[in-house]
């Protein structure tokens, strides 16, 4: 026979023989597996985390899944490793559990003690998250917890308004939309054994971000994101009537058309500045409508996607002015420039 046949036929069978040992490897692993079970997520997730090879005695998670979330099934880190009777190596729950503790801010009087943001997970499913707001004294490192943990709430960017009243934005409301509230705070902190129950002071129907007090807390700012000829209430009610078309058809004629990870679609971060005063129950209240300072524009404050209002916003001494940056967005030519300017307008 001619030599090319053996030459080509061995080839080939040498082939078949590299493609055939993946498979045989991959056969013989699965066949040691267990089999597969009808475990829930919260379940599995269980299993995986609490088999780790590093921990001799891991600590476990429950496997039952919590569907509504709430305080009844909240437990502090403290709590739990002081439950603990054996020890165990550090491990992807313990991980899980630490807690994120951001956005520290010292008192406005005394400086000695602060008011801190303290963020956790629902361990029991892994599905869920809660910040609350956290007090500490410096000098006793006595701490107390001020807002009540429920799962799905996050509290942020919260201000000292004076020794015993800080605002603060928060997802507690009823609607579920982030707006303002106040914690008033007894003179003592370091006596307190329970939560502090939250005012809400705004209730508008679109969420609102980057809080913002003048230092007489007369006025404060907040941006929202709207259409930019709207107001907050016209644009939820243009948002659900374009809900409610079905439609998700977009026109551009400038750019940005995509900046970063997201579409611009219509809506700009806009600030907002409204007054406010103080009732005789010590509970703030809005003494006139929001003015979107940027109406009419197509631009954003603070600026996408990093800007933030402590870097790009800032209200006069007097309180009477407000200072902002802004790109000029209002055509195309901001695709080529990262330059942006700072404004002024009198309240």
């Amino acid at each position: 026979m001619d030599p090319k046949f053996f030459f080509f036929a061995g080839f080939f069978l040498l082939g078949a023989v590299i493609v055939l040992i993946p498979c045989v490897v991959v056969i013989g692993l699965r066949s040691n597996c267990p089999d597969k079970t009808t475990d829930s997520p919260a379940t599995s997730l269980t299993a995986s985390l609490a088999t780790t090879p590093a921990a001799t005695t891991p600590a476990t998670l429950t496997t039952t899944t919590a569907t509504i979330w709430n305080e009844s099934d909240y437990q502090s880190n403290s709590q739990y490793y002081q439950s603990l009777t054996n020890s165990h190596y550090f491990n992807q729950t313990d991980n899980l559990r630490l807690d994120r503790l951001s956005s520290p801010q010292l008192h406005p009087t005394d400086g000695r003690s602060l008011i801190y943001l303290r963020r956790q997970y629902h361990m029991p499913d892994l599905r869920g998250s809660t910040t609350t707001l956290h007090w500490q004294d410096l000098q006793t490192n006595k701490n107390a917890q001020l807002t009540r943990p429920i799962w799905g709430k996050q509290d942020q960017q919260f201000t000292w308004i004076d020794k015993n009243t800080i605002l603060f934005l928060s997802n507690r409301a009823s609607s579920d939309l982030t707006q303002i509230f106040q914690l008033t705070l007894p003179d003592d902190l370091s006596t307190l054994s329970g939560f502090i129950e939250p005012t809400q002071i705004t209730n508008y129907s679109l969420n609102i971000d980057n809080l913002l007090v003048n230092r007489n807390a007369t006025r404060l700012a907040f941006s929202c994101q709207v259409y930019a000829n709207l107001n907050i209430e016209q644009t939820n009610a243009r948002k659900q009537a374009e809900l409610d078309s079905g439609r998700t058809i977009y026109k551009f004629d400038k750019l940005y058309i995509r900046h970063w990870d997201e579409y611009y679609t219509g809506l700009r971060n806009h600030p907002f500045v409204v007054s406010i005063n103080r009732q005789t129950n010590g509970i703030f209240q809005l003494s006139s409508n929001p003015v979107d300072v940027l109406f009419n524009i197509d631009s954003d404050s603070p600026t996408k996607p990093f800007g933030d209002a402590k870097a790009q916003w800032s209200f006069s001494a007097s309180g009477n002015s407000f200072a902002f940056t802004r790109q000029h967005d209002e055509d195309s030519s901001v695709a080529w420039t990262t330059n942006l300017d700072i404004y002024t307008v009198d309240l």
